[in-house]
């Protein structure tokens, strides 16, 4: 039954204009089927194909727009990395510049070190190291003033020399820094130490006169017309006058006895010792820390003396030694 409705055919009536005959088509169902279902796949596949176009212009347009907004951020992103790298270029060449400055100021503490170990003949003369002027890094003194020449950009090779020798030079610098660091350290203690030897080291006339009656050495005692060794110096003064200690140090001995009257022994280190006799009075006691020129006393006549006067002596590892050697001017 089925099969047979497929054969039954369909009959088509085209009328056409006035005056022309009419025709008529017949067909089987089963064509008119085919034609049916031929166009409506056609149709399909032809919407198919329109969607997928559809669909491929809307990517492509997407990717497009996705491009296009990417490479503005790259152009973008490249600006500032070209800004970023022209001002990492001129930090490179002001660095390079500031270590030139500070390779001259190290010089010039160099210079002032080998001054100062001068001053406290601490050697004979300047190291050859430190006595050495780098000959990359010449002391320059920047001016203002005109300035010209053809523009020659820098590579990036140039940039990373640049950067290499700069980094160099600060470790050098670095390194130069330290050890002159330590070096002053050194010689600022050892300043100190001298300067300290020095305040220690007897040399200054212990009163205001500088008259002396009776030198160090053989003489003829005062009291008994005898040969004897006179171990210090007696010097003339005026009864109470001050007594000032000739170095600084540390008063050991201070006390009266009927040959050496009121008197005051200082220590000073290194084996040296002042002795200051036949005072008025001592104006210091036993363990008192004595300063360079500090009064310690005043003049007197106590004791085996004369009359007013100042026995002054320096003993050397307990032994007396003329003083006239540690007295300026003398």
């Amino acid at each position: 039954m089925r099969f047979k409705w497929f054969q039954n055919k369909l009959t088509f009536v085209i009328i056409p204009e006035a005056n022309e005959s009419v025709m008529r088509l017949k067909l089987s169902r089963a064509s008119v089927c085919a034609a049916a279902l031929s166009f409506l796949i056609l149709l399909g596949t032809a919407v198919c194909v329109y969607v997928a176009h559809v669909r491929a212009v809307v990517t492509t347009q997407m990717t497009e727009s996705r491009q296009q907004a990417h490479t503005s951020r790259l152009e973008q992103d490249l600006n500032n990395k070209n800004k970023a790298i022209e001002q990492l270029q001129k930090e490179i060449f002001q660095l390079s510049r500031q270590a030139v400055e500070v390779r001259s100021k190290v010089e010039e503490m160099k210079k002032l070190e080998r001054e100062l170990k001068k001053l406290s003949s601490m050697n004979d003369g300047p190291s050859s190291e430190a006595a050495a002027v780098s000959a990359d890094w010449p002391a320059m003194e920047l001016v203002q003033g005109g300035m010209g020449g053809p523009a020659h950009p820098v590579t990036a090779q140039q940039v990373r020399t640049l950067a290499r020798e700069t980094h160099a030079s600060y470790d050098s610098l670095r390194q130069e820094i330290s050890e002159l660091k330590d070096r002053w350290v050194q010689s600022k203690q050892t300043i100190l130490e001298q300067r300290e030897q020095a305040q220690r080291r007897p040399g200054l006339w212990p009163t205001g006169s500088r008259t002396v009656t009776s030198p160090f050495g053989y003489r003829k005692d005062p009291f008994t017309d005898k040969l004897s060794f006179h171990r210090g110096i007696d010097i003339a003064g005026k009864l109470n006058d001050p007594v000032l200690a000739a170095a600084k140090g540390t008063a050991v001995t201070v006390g009266y006895d009927k040959f050496h009257g009121h008197n005051v022994v200082v220590e000073h280190g290194n084996g040296l010792r002042t002795w200051y006799m036949h005072l008025n009075e001592a104006l210091v006691k036993q363990g008192d820390g004595v300063e360079r020129g500090q009064e310690i006393g005043k003049i007197g006549s106590t004791g085996r003396s004369t009359g007013p006067h100042l026995h002054y002596e320096i003993l050397h590892n307990g032994k007396s030694i003329d003083p006239k050697p540690y007295l300026p001017g003398s």
